[in-house]
Protein backbone atom coordinates (compact mmCIF):
# COMPACT_ATOMS: atom_id res chain seq x y z
CA UNK A 1 0.00 0.00 0.00
CA UNK A 2 1.39 3.40 -0.95
CA UNK A 3 0.79 6.84 0.53
CA UNK A 4 -1.30 7.69 -2.56
CA UNK A 5 -3.51 4.67 -2.07
CA UNK A 6 -3.99 5.48 1.60
CA UNK A 7 -5.04 9.04 0.72
CA UNK A 8 -7.31 7.75 -2.06
CA UNK A 9 -9.00 5.37 0.36
CA UNK A 10 -9.28 7.64 3.40
CA UNK A 11 -9.18 11.19 2.08
CA UNK A 12 -6.38 13.67 2.49
CA UNK A 13 -6.75 14.41 6.20
CA UNK A 14 -7.30 10.90 7.56
CA UNK A 15 -4.77 9.64 5.04
CA UNK A 16 -2.19 12.15 6.27
CA UNK A 17 -2.79 11.01 9.86
CA UNK A 18 -2.35 7.37 8.86
CA UNK A 19 0.83 8.11 6.88
CA UNK A 20 2.08 10.05 9.92
CA UNK A 21 1.35 7.13 12.25
CA UNK A 22 2.95 4.56 9.95
CA UNK A 23 6.02 6.76 9.40
CA UNK A 24 6.40 7.08 13.18
CA UNK A 25 6.94 3.33 13.39
CA UNK A 26 8.38 2.57 9.95
CA UNK A 27 10.87 5.33 9.11
CA UNK A 28 11.29 4.29 5.47
CA UNK A 29 7.99 6.09 4.90
CA UNK A 30 8.71 9.78 5.49
CA UNK A 31 5.86 12.04 6.54
CA UNK A 32 8.09 15.01 5.74
CA UNK A 33 8.49 13.90 2.12
CA UNK A 34 4.77 13.14 1.94
CA UNK A 35 3.81 16.63 3.16
CA UNK A 36 6.31 18.46 0.98
CA UNK A 37 5.33 16.39 -2.05
CA UNK A 38 1.63 16.99 -1.50
CA UNK A 39 2.04 20.74 -1.17
CA UNK A 40 4.39 21.03 -4.15
CA UNK A 41 2.24 18.89 -6.45
CA UNK A 42 -1.26 19.89 -5.35
CA UNK A 43 -0.80 23.13 -3.48
CA UNK A 44 -2.57 23.91 -0.23
CA UNK A 45 -4.56 26.83 1.08
CA UNK A 46 -3.52 28.08 4.54
CA UNK A 47 -6.47 26.20 6.06
CA UNK A 48 -5.62 22.98 4.23
CA UNK A 49 -1.96 23.35 5.17
CA UNK A 50 -2.84 23.85 8.84
CA UNK A 51 -5.11 20.80 8.81
CA UNK A 52 -2.43 18.70 7.10
CA UNK A 53 0.10 19.76 9.73
CA UNK A 54 -2.33 18.93 12.57
CA UNK A 55 -3.21 15.54 11.08
CA UNK A 56 0.45 14.66 10.50
CA UNK A 57 1.37 15.65 14.08
CA UNK A 58 -1.55 13.66 15.52
CA UNK A 59 -0.57 10.66 13.41
CA UNK A 60 3.04 10.88 14.59
CA UNK A 61 1.87 11.05 18.21
CA UNK A 62 -0.41 8.05 17.69
CA UNK A 63 2.48 6.11 16.21
CA UNK A 64 4.94 7.01 18.96
CA UNK A 65 2.66 6.41 21.96
CA UNK A 66 2.92 2.59 21.78
CA UNK A 67 6.73 2.86 21.56
CA UNK A 68 6.76 5.24 24.52
CA UNK A 69 4.48 2.92 26.52
CA UNK A 70 6.54 -0.17 25.73
CA UNK A 71 9.70 1.63 26.84
CA UNK A 72 8.00 2.57 30.11
CA UNK A 73 7.17 -1.08 30.69
CA UNK A 74 10.72 -2.23 29.97
CA UNK A 75 12.10 0.55 32.14
CA UNK A 76 10.00 -0.69 35.05
CA UNK A 77 11.87 -3.99 34.73
CA UNK A 78 15.24 -2.18 34.68
CA UNK A 79 14.65 0.14 37.64
CA UNK A 80 18.29 0.36 38.81
CA UNK A 81 19.67 1.38 35.42
CA UNK A 82 16.90 3.87 34.84
CA UNK A 83 17.37 5.34 38.33
CA UNK A 84 21.07 5.94 37.60
CA UNK A 85 20.26 7.56 34.28
CA UNK A 86 17.55 9.71 35.88
CA UNK A 87 19.96 10.89 38.62
CA UNK A 88 22.45 11.86 35.92
CA UNK A 89 19.76 13.75 33.96
CA UNK A 90 18.33 15.42 37.06
CA UNK A 91 21.38 17.69 37.04
CA UNK A 92 19.62 19.56 34.25
CA UNK A 93 16.11 19.51 35.78
CA UNK A 94 14.11 20.07 32.58
CA UNK A 95 16.71 18.65 30.16
CA UNK A 96 14.72 15.55 29.17
CA UNK A 97 11.79 17.75 28.18
CA UNK A 98 14.01 20.20 26.30
CA UNK A 99 15.86 17.44 24.48
CA UNK A 100 12.56 15.77 23.56
CA UNK A 101 11.25 19.10 22.24
CA UNK A 102 14.39 19.74 20.19
CA UNK A 103 14.20 16.24 18.80
CA UNK A 104 10.52 16.63 17.90
CA UNK A 105 11.23 19.83 15.97
CA UNK A 106 14.71 19.31 14.52
CA UNK A 107 15.12 15.52 14.53
CA UNK A 108 18.33 15.71 16.56
CA UNK A 109 18.81 13.56 18.50
CA UNK A 110 16.77 11.16 16.35
CA UNK A 111 13.13 11.42 17.33
CA UNK A 112 12.58 7.64 17.40
CA UNK A 113 15.30 7.28 20.00
CA UNK A 114 13.96 10.16 22.07
CA UNK A 115 10.40 8.81 22.08
CA UNK A 116 11.77 5.53 23.42
CA UNK A 117 14.00 7.31 25.95
CA UNK A 118 11.04 9.41 27.14
CA UNK A 119 9.21 6.22 28.03
CA UNK A 120 12.26 4.69 29.69
CA UNK A 121 12.80 7.86 31.73
CA UNK A 122 9.13 7.85 32.75
CA UNK A 123 8.37 11.30 31.40
CA UNK A 124 4.68 11.68 32.17
CA UNK A 125 2.28 10.95 29.34
CA UNK A 126 0.61 14.39 29.25
CA UNK A 127 3.88 16.35 28.91
CA UNK A 128 5.09 13.74 26.40
CA UNK A 129 1.96 14.18 24.28
CA UNK A 130 2.05 17.98 24.51
CA UNK A 131 5.73 18.21 23.61
CA UNK A 132 5.47 15.71 20.75
CA UNK A 133 2.32 17.27 19.32
CA UNK A 134 3.65 20.83 19.48
CA UNK A 135 7.14 19.93 18.31
CA UNK A 136 6.02 17.80 15.39
CA UNK A 137 3.41 20.40 14.37
CA UNK A 138 6.15 23.06 14.33
CA UNK A 139 8.41 20.80 12.25
CA UNK A 140 5.67 19.98 9.76
CA UNK A 141 4.55 23.62 9.53
CA UNK A 142 8.09 24.62 8.59
CA UNK A 143 8.25 21.88 5.95
CA UNK A 144 4.87 22.80 4.49
CA UNK A 145 5.81 26.52 4.41
CA UNK A 146 9.08 25.77 2.61
CA UNK A 147 7.30 23.50 0.12
CA UNK A 148 4.62 26.13 -0.51
CA UNK A 149 7.29 28.78 -1.10
CA UNK A 150 9.09 26.48 -3.53
CA UNK A 151 5.92 25.88 -5.51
Amino acid sequence: MTADSIVAALGIYAGTAVVGAVSAVFPLLSIEVFLAGFVVVRGASPTTAALLVACAALGQLAGKLPIYSAARGVAALQRDRVARLRRWLDRWASAPHLVLAASAVFGLPPFSIMATAAGALAIRVKPFCAIVLAGRAARFAIIVAIAAAAR
